[in-house]
């Protein structure tokens, strides 16, 4: 039940992250960079986090209002690890990736990180890669691809550099699952997510140093938008995920469950800017869908129920045999001498 429930919040923290694009067209606008932005919205996490830490360190037996900011060194350790490189890293290997192979190409790449995950989960927490897992990967990056190219695989570029850095992009994307689960096992959910975005915003902050267009941009529309970037797609859906992390999820699974956010970028498409919705966009949204449930499935549970028993006899049925047999049954029934009570009785 833990595990379901840990589910649903990763669920919901990509739903959060699909919304993204609002906030970045209205900063881009104000002529704000993507690096610049990204940068902002750590750092307006982070900003929002500190009166959360404070309240919940309250609300515990003792209360101390400093009490989740107050973090032991050696677990600052993958709280930096999940800022620095599952944030930051993959955020610039990101952005560098569009600049050298287009934004297609690079959100494809980036969708390679549920590979990644499988990988990682093995050799980190030596989680099995069942034939679901598999199969699972297989729908993700199809219906991502599809997704994110609406079928026009032509229009990718191929550049070394570029692509390299797209496949780093989704391997440091995996990476954040791995570091999270590690860190929300030796700290608080909520203060993971307030160090990772500190460690993540200083990093961002400065490779990009965002100051110059945060000084450009400044003005009251902006200040509208800023809370809301670090509220719904930055605090409350790292909220989710850390702590949907924190109820024992399995590192390989979460990468697939959190690629939801590619579906509720469509939406957000379809819904706030009437983006075309083509039949191969829902089709990859559909594989999409099935490869989280593919994800989910206990295929010992699903072995032995009765779907699975009706299925396999199914699959099994020999017509020739069936008729061999109701053919023997019939000479019976016309060699029978009490063949009223034989009908009766059927």
């Amino acid at each position: 039940m833990q595990g379901n429930r840990g589910y649903l919040m990763v669920l919901m923290a990509a739903l959060m992250w699909g919304s993204i694009g609002i906030f970045v067209n209205e900063l881009s606008a104000a002529g704000m960079t993507s690096v610049s932005i990204a940068a902002l919205r750590l750092l307006a996490g982070a900003i929002i986090m500190v009166p959360v830490l404070i309240w919940r360190g309250m609300a515990q037996p003792n209360g101390n209002p400093m009490r989740l900011l107050r973090v032991p060194l050696r677990a600052l350790i993958p709280c930096a690890l999940v800022g620095v490189i599952g944030l930051a890293c993959s955020n610039c290997a990101y952005y560098e990736s569009i600049k050298h192979v287009g934004m297609s190409t690079a959100s494809v790449l980036l969708y390679t990180s549920p590979v990644f995950g499988c990988v990682l989960g093995r050799i980190f927490y030596s989680e099995r890669i069942a034939a679901n897992k598999i199969a699972a990967v297989a729908f993700n990056i199809a219906g991502c691809v599809l997704t994110a190219t609406d079928g026009d695989v032509g229009s990718l570029a191929f550049n070394v550099y570029g692509i390299a850095l797209g496949v780093l992009g989704g391997f440091t994307g995996a990476l954040l699952a791995v570091f999270s689960k590690m860190a929300t096992d030796r700290v608080d959910s909520l203060a993971v997510t307030f160090y990772g975005f500190v460690f993540g915003g200083l990093v961002m902050g400065a490779a990009s140093f965002p100051w110059v267009d945060i000084r450009q941009a400044f003005n009251p529309h902006t200040l509208l938008v800023l809370p809301g970037f670090g509220l719904i797609p930055t605090a409350l859906a790292y909220i989710l995920y850390m702590d949907g992390l924190s109820r024992g999820l399995e590192a390989s699974k979460v990468p697939v469950v959190a690629s939801f956010e590619t579906v509720a970028t469509v939406l957000v498409g379809i819904g706030v800017y009437a983006e075309a919705a083509g039949p191969v966009k829902v089709l990859g949204v559909c594989l999409v869908l099935l490869s989280i449930v593919t994800m989910n499935i206990n295929l010992a549970d699903l072995r032995g129920s009765a779907v699975f028993g009706h299925l396999a006899e199914a699959m099994s049925f020999n017509s020739q045999a069936w008729r061999v047999e109701k053919a023997s049954e019939y000479d019976r029934l016309l060699n029978e001498t009490d063949w009223q009570t034989w009908i009766a009785l059927r």
